[in-house]
């Protein structure tokens, strides 16, 4: 239980700026890192829901733009960094060698600029549209987390990412695959229709990461960070269509 706790806030230290006063480093739970990604989301969520109960005490254009933004905010912009740098190597159309070294160059290009104006613009605009129950918020940020954990963990890494080694125990999967399905199960009886949106959101995620996966012919944690950021603007977009 100990080594399950240390996972979870060695977790929330890498891939959240939340402050915490205790962050310790278990080299024997790292492994477990990827798993507790998902319980992680679950702390996001409850933030941005709570950000998005806010709305009558601040002007319409500073929450839409406040929502938006507090998941980039508490993640220290880290999966939005993986975005544009895999937008970078994608968009270069090059060969697969060229678009691994835009991939690790920490500069930033052309495409990374235009797909964050992008991203933010459609995210902008599904956050000035809602008029709707924003419990979703909650339950997005969890099943977004599953998708990059069970990619990590089930797929070939790319040969500079940092997951190279890492251990894609089959228990690891299904405590991941069941966090998912617990999500979605406690959304659907707690919201009902709404949860369809998180339906959408993997088949978003999948389809991100199938089509990077299968032009870099791996996955890093950039390549994750892309996908997650994807599928959750498209829940965004779905939230108002699903109420």
């Amino acid at each position: 239980m100990l080594r399950i706790v240390r996972a979870y806030f060695m977790a929330l230290g890498m891939f959240t700026a939340i402050p915490c006063p205790w962050r310790p480093w278990d080299e024997d739970a790292r492994d477990l890192m990827l798993v507790m990604l998902p319980a992680v989301g679950a702390v996001i969520g409850l933030l941005w829901y709570a950000l998005s109960c806010l709305g009558d005490l601040l002007v319409p254009q500073v929450h839409t733009a406040l929502v938006v933004a507090l998941p980039w905010l508490l993640t220290g912009f880290i999966h939005l960094d993986g975005y544009m740098d895999t937008c970078d190597a994608m968009l270069s159309w090059r060969p697969l060698e060229a678009r691994l070294e835009i991939l690790k160059d920490s500069h930033t290009g052309a495409f990374a600029v235009v797909g964050l104006a992008l991203l933010a613009l459609f995210s902008y605009d599904a956050a000035n549209s809602w008029g709707v129950d924003m419990r979703p918020l909650i339950f997005i940020p969890v099943v977004s987390r599953c998708g990059s954990a069970l990619s990590v963990l089930s797929l070939r890494p790319i040969g500079h990412s940092q997951y190279v080694g890492t251990k894609g125990r089959n228990a690891h999967r299904l405590a991941v695959a069941a966090m998912w399905l617990v999500g979605v199960i406690a959304c659907a009886l707690w919201l009902g229709r709404p949860a369809v949106i998180l339906l959408v959101e993997t088949a978003v995620y999948a389809a991100a990461m199938a089509w990077v996966y299968r032009t870099l012919r791996g996955v890093s944690g950039d390549v994750a960070g892309f996908a997650l950021c994807v599928s959750e603007c498209a829940a965004l977009i779905s939230l108002y269509r699903f109420q």
